[in-house]
């Protein structure tokens, strides 16, 4: 995705952000239904295209407003909270692409893997990249969602959707020292004060190690869905 592209997409991300506010906060109108189809159709078509996971599960205003009322959400405030968490990753992805700030050197090709069903995945890798990069960095949540990134794609590939990766990686049947790698790399998540647990002393996780742990799921996951599917696609 260009620049110009980023920018229209945002563009439309916020009118459809303002249609459900207006919907949701006693703002209604008869062609509000109409045009929050036509932007999401639009917005859906535009960040496949650039394979990236629409964040949005709600298909129409009504579904949108439905699940407000069934979350609880009774204050116009926490309405406004839920709008702007649904897109604030991928609005902070299309900023840093309009400032044409570099990308992880691993997006690409874990993007390009992640494909039909391993799809929705390209919203924890998405987290795991913005843990890094947001104005206040969370390094300890981005290296326990680029573990997760490779956890869940074991998971669906093997189909074991309650699994996890320190049981199920024994299951798939990869080079035993890149199996060997992966293990420990979820163990480091799993031991360090902060990523997968609480911790009692400062956390001493830093941004470099963040970066490692990005790109290091990238080329995961990469590895992970060429050989298993090639597994499966010879029987």
């Amino acid at each position: 995705m260009d620049s110009q592209k980023a920018t229209k997409v945002s563009s439309n991300i916020e009118e459809l952000q303002a249609l459900m506010a207006a919907y949701a906060t006693d703002g209604r109108n008869s062609g509000q239904s109409e045009a929050y189809r036509e932007l999401y159709a639009e917005i859906i078509i535009d960040l496949e295209e650039s394979k990236y996971s629409n964040p949005n599960p709600h298909k129409t205003i009504e579904s949108f407003y439905a699940h407000c009322k069934l979350k609880n959400m009774k204050t116009y405030a926490s309405r406004r909270e839920y709008i702007a968490e649904i897109y604030s990753d991928i609005l902070l992805e299309l900023k840093r692409i309009r400032r044409h700030a570099a990308s992880s050197r691993g997006w690409k090709k874990a993007n390009d893997a992640l494909q039909d069903n391993l799809s929705p995945i390209r919203a924890q890798w998405l987290k795991a990249k913005n843990f890094i990069y947001t104005p206040i960095p969370d390094f300890e949540n981005s290296i326990k969602e680029s573990i997760n990134s490779i956890e869940s794609c074991l998971m669906v590939l093997l189909e074991v959707p309650n699994g996890t990766l320190g049981k199920i990686i024994k299951n798939a049947a990869l080079d035993q020292d890149i199996e060997r790698l992966i293990s420990q790399a979820y163990g480091f998540a799993s031991n360090k004060d902060f990523v997968r647990h609480g911790g009692t002393g400062d956390s001493v996780v830093r941004k470099e190690e963040a970066e490692f742990f990005l790109e290091f799921s990238a080329v995961a996951i990469v590895y992970i869905v060429a050989k298993l599917k090639k597994s499966s696609n010879c029987l």
